[in-house]
């Protein structure tokens, strides 16, 4: 297999890491890394540490093993919009039968309550909340993906609730938005702290190992796991799920479009600024009919977060610059929804990856005794730690119908190589960002 041309960077200052509670919390030390584990984790975003949390309950006594090229939390898994949710997320734009969403919400709500548990179970504080979520329009023209929404809910028996003008407005604090539909399945979380917290409860036999990238992952009957130093860990069998950085291991090939969005959490609001907010406002989060638009949310500890504008991620980073120049639309976003509060400063802003295919299809394959797995679109924490989950029950040769559907579900469709994927996705996306308009 290839060996790792680009690595994972810590694009920007991201808030959710920056306010964890366990953002200091030190994992293993690099001098405890073993020359074999019987299993072998490459990352550790929600998909890894589903694998390994799987791993350690199957194989008590086994030893396992977790490199994070950066630290947990900075990854994409750490720098999303933090919504955990029940229900399918392509907004029709997918090729999902009924059966598939169907499937979607049974998997997504499985993988919710794992989580739950992990965190009631070892008592964790971290920044979790069941309030559900919004899906809300600005411009009446972005009414039919609620209603395309609607429809889907309805097919696959999930209750949902239209909000509008007056009661949307005193729910959220703005009013901008003019229509919404509210899906209380979802939760809000600060996916760096959640991340990070639950990986502080993995059992004593699973090492993690921050800041720590992985070379080249050689393909044997007994895999080897070679570390940037040169080192090579043996083990028997390894889990791989990187999304868009599997082709870099040789494990995918032109089949993610990695797009990057940029975040910004603004400071935490005084109380004059709460009271203008309204005082009935307790923390939502909004995401945008339309695919290209700005998700919105209003922390627990009172917090503004917007996030939007899409890049494609041609070398899977985005530059300082770039970071920096995003500020504007993030700005602009900002100020219309809350008017009352322009003088509010960004606190800290960044990027973060959205691993993408063709028709919203994840990867979940396996090579020898090599498994890798990437999500195909936005709701990824979920379906990151779902794939993770069932990586460990396939290399302990379980067999069940969850298993069976995620092998057997349909394939990405192939993008065509570069450079004209990059044409092809930057036209896109330029389409995409115009005809958003005001949900941008």
């Amino acid at each position: 297999m290839s060996d790792v041309k680009i690595f994972p960077a810590e694009t920007g200052v991201s808030g959710w890491f920056e306010t964890s509670s366990y953002k200091k919390h030190q994992f293993n030390s690099p001098e405890e890394i073993l020359d074999s584990y019987d299993f072998v984790i490459v990352g550790c975003g929600y998909g890894g540490f589903g694998a390994a949390w799987r791993f350690a309950e199957l194989n008590p006594g086994a030893k396992i093993a977790i490199f994070e090229a950066i630290r947990v939390g900075t990854n994409d898994s750490g720098k999303n919009a933090g919504f955990l949710i029940d229900v399918p997320h392509a907004f029709g734009g997918d090729e999902s039968t009924l059966e598939d969403k169907k499937w979607c919400v049974r998997l997504n709500v499985a993988s919710q309550n794992k989580m739950r548990k992990i965190i009631k179970d070892h008592g964790l504080k971290v920044d979790w909340d069941d309030c559900g979520k919004y899906l809300a329009a600005n411009e009446r023209s972005a009414f039919k993906f609620l209603d395309h929404e609607a429809k889907d809910l309805d097919d696959v028996g999930v209750p949902y609730q239209y909000v509008e003008h007056e009661e949307l407005s005193r729910r959220l604090g703005t009013r901008y938005y003019k229509k919404a539909l509210f899906n209380p399945g979802s939760a809000l979380v600060n996916p760096a702290d959640v991340l990070r917290g639950m990986c502080t409860v993995l059992p004593p036999n699973v090492h993690l190992f921050e800041e720590t990238p992985v070379l080249r992952v050689e393909d044997e009957r007994e895999p080897k796991v070679v570390l940037v130093n040169g080192r090579k860990i043996r083990c028997k069998a390894v889990v791989v799920p990187v999304s868009s950085f599997l082709e870099q291991f040789g494990l995918s090939k032109n089949e993610f479009c990695p797009i990057i969005s940029f975040g910004a959490l603004s400071r935490q609001l005084d109380e004059a600024e709460l009271e203008a907010l309204g005082k009935d406002v307790k923390p939502w989060g909004v995401t945008a009919a339309h695919s290209a638009g700005t998700t919105v949310r209003f922390t627990h500890d009172n917090r503004l977060l917007v996030r939007n504008g899409l890049m494609y991620a041609t070398w899977l980073t985005s530059s300082p610059e770039r970071i920096r120049r995003s500020r504007r639309m993030l700005r602009k976003a900002f100020n219309n929804r809350f008017p009352n509060h322009k003088h509010v400063n960004f606190e800290y802003v960044w990027g973060g990856m959205i691993h993408l295919t063709m028709n919203a299809k994840p990867v979940f394959g396996r090579k020898g005794n090599i498994f890798y797995s990437g999500v195909g679109e936005g709701a990824g924490i979920i379906k990151a730690f779902t794939m993770g989950t069932y990586h460990a029950e396939w290399a302990n040769n379980m067999q069940s119908d969850v298993l069976e559907y995620l092998k057997n579900d349909k394939k990405p469709n192939r993008l065509p190589p570069e450079p004209f994927r990059t044409v092809g996705a930057e036209c896109r996306l330029l389409w995409e960002t115009a005809t958003a308009r005001g949900e941008i």
